[in-house]
């Protein structure tokens, strides 16, 4: 941050003299202080803080970077309850009472099917109970039970819908008029059926890892881009990406494969 603040400093007072008409540039921020070559008296320039600021680098007033994925118009709220892998509890204020959720384009098993222990736990740890979560509306703000409609972005930044689907937590399901990601989370829903992971392995529950499927080509699938690198194994399974195949996976290479299975970052 105090590097960003160093263009400042550079515009300092400056003693000048001149006759014809020419600018002194105030360097580092983008303003000029007019002066005049040869003049019997001197001037006093100075730069206007206020032109500084309004010029100064982008990075002092940016938003942080674990919020850059997050859109605009998002609800900050506290999560209460993970009730399910797609449904939650938030309070919007301190003193508020819950509000359900039911996160939108996203169904995951219910309780009693296979893989529901492990997509409430994966909705659990992608947005930690007392933590804050963002959350954004689509056309239709409720369903008719009554539960609040939204997309929801975790603290870092990650897309929680997204993620549950992308990761076979869950299936893409468009719940009109609320499309606004739809065409996103089919794409993701493919890979996943593509790479048979979890709900599309065609086995009930984590006992065993499916078989890897290849991911297409980047000339198949132009589209595709490589998920956010993290600095272990941990963090990148804590934001809902992993795992990763030898052979497979661009992002395989990223991590220690300790027991030499050709798997990393396994939830």
């Amino acid at each position: 941050m105090r590097s960003a603040w160093l263009p400042l400093l550079r515009c300092r007072l400056r003693l000048v003299t001149s006759r014809t008409d020419t600018s002194t540039p105030c360097y580092g921020c983008g303003a000029s202080i007019p002066s005049r070559e040869g003049a019997s008296v001197k001037r006093l320039s100075t730069c206007l803080l206020t032109i500084c600021l309004s010029a100064a680098p982008a990075a002092v007033l940016a938003a942080p970077a674990d919020a850059a994925a997050v859109p605009k118009g998002t609800k900050k709220a506290t999560i209460v309850k993970i009730v399910d892998g797609d449904t939650i509890d938030v309070r919007f204020t301190r003193t508020s009472r819950p509000v359900r959720v039911r996160l939108l384009e996203v169904n995951t098993p219910e309780r009693g099917q296979c893989w529901y222990k492990e997509a409430t736990a994966r909705t659990a740890a992608l947005l930690p109970v007392g933590k804050t979560v963002r959350l954004l509306a689509d056309k239709d703000p409720k369903d008719r039970y009554g539960r609040s409609l939204f997309y929801a972005w975790n603290a870092g930044g990650t897309f929680v819908n997204r993620s549950l689907v992308r990761y076979g937590y869950g299936k893409a399901v468009l719940y009109k008029p609320n499309d606004k990601y739809i065409q996103v989370m089919r794409a993701d829903e493919a890979k996943a059926k593509r790479e048979r992971l979890r709900i599309w392995s065609g086995r009930c529950g984590a006992s065993s890892a499916p078989a890897p499927t290849p991911r297409p080509t980047p000339s198949e699938d132009s589209g595709n881009a490589l998920d956010p690198r993290y600095r272990t194994c941990a963090e990148a399974n804590r934001n809902g990406y992993g795992p990763y195949r030898r052979g497979v996976d661009a992002e395989y290479a990223w991590y220690q494969d300790r027991d030499g299975d050709g798997l990393v970052c396994e939830p």
